[in-house]
């Protein structure tokens, strides 16, 4: 059991002298990446000189505590993404990333399939004559094409891909991400490389394709973690 009867100042990398601070600050401190290791500190009493931090065995024994609880392993500067700063910043890059995908999709359709493009524009100008004649039903444009319907989905799934493969390999984090103060990291604390990139997107395009259930499991593990994290080998943290 930790002492919580003595308090410190902390001498930071601005020279600056902070405190007094007990155990549980400190611990937080830790755990912002305030201090640690080589943190000059000095106990809160009367002609107490300045030592390095592993001089006290409470703050040596506070480290490998907060080493073995952190919610990134070894990695106590991290602090895990809030699940809803989370979610506005994915819907965010969906509004981002499906931008070009509709463009394109858009060009495909009118180049690729011209009769189903002038049957729909029909079935349009009938609508709106329907209603204007006061006969109003639903509007039902003709089905797309099944192959346009698979090339469609090819092409949403590649920028997709590219989209988050790129942004996270060059940058650790998407626009959205960098807006809300986000990032992924992988187990050391680093961007992740193309790699695991590219196997994080494939794995969030097949959750998606799930009606986002595997998403769920960020809400049940401490890390919040969900199943693309886990298959890349990432975490989501505080920028």
């Amino acid at each position: 059991m930790l002492p919580e009867n003595r308090s410190f100042w902390i001498r930071g990398e601005d020279e600056q002298e902070y405190g007094p601070v007990d155990l549980e600050e400190l611990r937080d401190w830790v755990q912002e990446n305030r201090a640690g290791l080589g943190t000059e500190v000095r106990l809160d009493e009367p002609d107490a000189t300045w030592q390095p931090w592993q001089t006290y065995p409470e703050l040596v024994a506070l480290l490998a505590e907060v080493h073995v609880t952190n919610p990134v392993p070894g990695l106590p500067g991290l602090v895990i993404a809030p699940a809803g700063r989370r979610i506005f910043a994915f819907v965010l890059d969906l509004v981002l990333a499906f931008i070009p995908i509709m463009i394109i999709c858009y060009t495909m359709v009118l180049s690729a399939f011209p009769d189903w493009v002038a049957q729909d524009v029909a079935a349009f100008n009938q609508f709106m004559l329907d209603a204007e004649a006061g006969n109003q039903h639903p509007f039902n444009p003709p089905d797309i094409p099944l192959e346009g319907k698979v090339i469609a989905n090819l092409i949403s799934d590649s920028i997709l891909a590219l989209y988050f493969t790129g942004f996270l390999a060059a940058h650790g984090k998407t626009p959205a991400k960098a807006l809300f103060r986000l990032r992924v990291v992988d187990q050391f604390g680093q961007k992740p490389g193309v790699v695991k990139s590219f196997l994080r997107a494939l794995a969030l395009i097949f959750s998606m394709s799930l009606f986002f259930i595997p998403f769920a499991y960020a809400f049940f593990n401490p890390q919040r973690r969900a199943l693309h994290d886990f298959i890349a080998g990432t975490y989501v943290v505080k920028a």
